[in-house]
């Protein structure tokens, strides 16, 4: 129906929970989860929101039945929505990731074939990544099978994961 909507919004990175003005160009599935894409009128940019992370919707109720946006000729959802990696679906600066392989599993090896080739390193790959935190959970999910070499922020944030990790089976 192309009319606006506000609601609240908690994103993983920040924790915080905002509100959120968006003109919803439509939804889609993507890693197992919803996403509604559409342009953030406060940000001024087209943004992407997991289903799940949003609450207290509320639909413009002003002039029923009319139309509050035109969606953009060039915008096509099957295109915006392509299967992209979680942590290249924020709004954060990209950065690039290199990362040391083992190949020690077929995990492994289909996880470095979403990278990019590293000049010189037949073990490493290169990846673009906006969400850093993100990332480094996939990287420990691949069991030591993935290393980052850089940036210095991504090998801290899999360093400090992996230490919270294991206080919690230290626990037990």
């Amino acid at each position: 129906r192309r009319k606006s909507i506000v609601f609240s919004y908690h994103p993983p990175a920040s924790g915080a929970t905002t509100p959120r003005c968006v003109r919803p160009y439509g939804l889609f599935f993507i890693h197992a989860h919803w996403y509604l894409a559409g342009f953030d009128e406060d940000r001024d940019a087209m943004r992407n929101f997991r289903l799940s992370r949003m609450s207290s919707l509320k639909v413009n109720s002003a002039q029923p039945h009319t139309p509050d946006f035109e969606i953009p000729h060039d915008f096509r959802l099957q295109l915006h929505a392509q299967s992209r990696a979680a942590w290249d679906l924020g709004d954060g600066q990209p950065v690039t990731a290199e990362v040391q392989f083992t190949f020690s599993s077929g995990a492994a090896r289909a996880a470095a074939s979403g990278g990019d080739a590293v000049d010189g390193r037949e073990d490493a790959k290169r990846f673009t990544v906006r969400r850093v935190d993100t990332f480094a959970r996939w990287l420990l999910s691949l069991g030591g099978a993935a290393v980052p070499l850089s940036p210095p922020e991504l090998v801290t944030a899999c360093q400090t994961l992996a230490r919270e990790t294991l206080k919690v089976y230290d626990r037990a």
